[in-house]
Formats: C-alpha cells, sequence, structure tokens
C-alpha cells in the first residue's frame, strides 16, 4: 500500500495529464452545450479551473505556475491555433488562488465564491478584450445575460455535483 508521499508524487506526475483532459473535455461539454441551445445561451464548461483551484491547494506554487503556463499555452494553441490569453490568464489565476487562500481558510463554500469570482474574471476579460480593440462590437448585458450567468450557473452546479467525491479523493490522497 502506498503511503501518503508515494501517493502525493503520483498525482503530481499524472496532474498534467489529467488536466489536458480536462481542458479537453471542457471543450466538448462547451461545444454541445451551445448545440443544446442552438448557439442563443453559451455554457462555457470551467472544470480545468476548478483543477487548478484545488490542486492549487495541494502543490507548490513553482510547480502550479509552471502547469498552468504549459496547459495554457495547449489550450491556446489547440482551441485558437496561436498562443495568447489563456497563457497569460491562467498561471495569473492561479497566482490570485494563492493569494486569496493564503488570507481564507479553503471550504467548499470558499473554493465555490472563489470559482464564481475567477470564471467571472477571466469570461469577462476574455469578452472585454476584443471589445477594447474594436474586434467585436460588445453588448454587455447580452454578454452577462446570454454568456456569464449561464457559464456561473452550470459551473456551480457542476461543482456542486463534483463536490463530493473530489472531497473523496482528496482526503484519500492527503
Amino acid at each position: 500500500m502506498m503511503d501518503n508521499i508515494e501517493k502525493k508524487s503520483l498525482i503530481k506526475m499524472t496532474l498534467p495529464i489529467i488536466l489536458v483532459v480536462v481542458m479537453l473535455l471542457d471543450g466538448q461539454i462547451s461545444n454541445n452545450l451551445r448545440l443544446l441551445t442552438d448557439n442563443t445561451i453559451y455554457f462555457n464548461s470551467h472544470l480545468l479551473l476548478l483543477g487548478l483551484i484545488l490542486a492549487s491547494l495541494h502543490f507548490s506554487k513553482r510547480y502550479m505556475m509552471i502547469l498552468s503556463v504549459c496547459v495554457g499555452i495547449l489550450f491556446d494553441v489547440y482551441y485558437y491555433s496561436l498562443v495568447g490569453i489563456n497563457m497569460v490568464s491562467l498561471p495569473l489565476t492561479v497566482l490570485l488562488i494563492y493569494m486569496v487562500f493564503k488570507y481564507i481558510e479553503p471550504s467548499i463554500v470558499s473554493i465555490s465564491i472563489s470559482l464564481v469570482v475567477f470564471i467571472t474574471i477571466m469570461d469577462t476579460s476574455a469578452y472585454m478584450l476584443p471589445v477594447v480593440f474594436k474586434l467585436i462590437n460588445g453588448n454587455i448585458f447580452e454578454f452577462i445575460a446570454k454568456n456569464l450567468g449561464p457559464t456561473l450557473l452550470f459551473n456551480v452546479v457542476m461543482f456542486l455535483l463534483l463536490v463530493y467525491p473530489l472531497k473523496k479523493i482528496i482526503t484519500v490522497t492527503n
């Protein structure tokens, strides 16, 4: 039977693969939900962000920063064919996670609130950048109603559905 150090080492080695699979799963979930609504409402899955939050609570800042940059690059290249916002936003989000949980005790409530805050920051910044550079004509109210609101609702529900199994997995590995 493996001791806690061996379990944590095993998870540390497999975490990059897990996060890449979750990144791909996020894309599939988001795309399928868009198809269900005929592209009228956008539910963006952020399981990758949830994974980064949870992993940041258990691994070093250095490891998570390197990992988030690598996953951000893969995300950008895979989905956008160029390096861009996720290479920057994922590591910045990881830094913010460390800053927040330095002062706030991690709990189901604090993690769910932080998930809402981080999704809001990430999605709003991803929306506002093209608006600021006049690449798209933006309507903030439409963005909130058709994108941010449904995205937050979906991800909070997913977190609540996954919280018990994730808590069990985390307890076993600690």
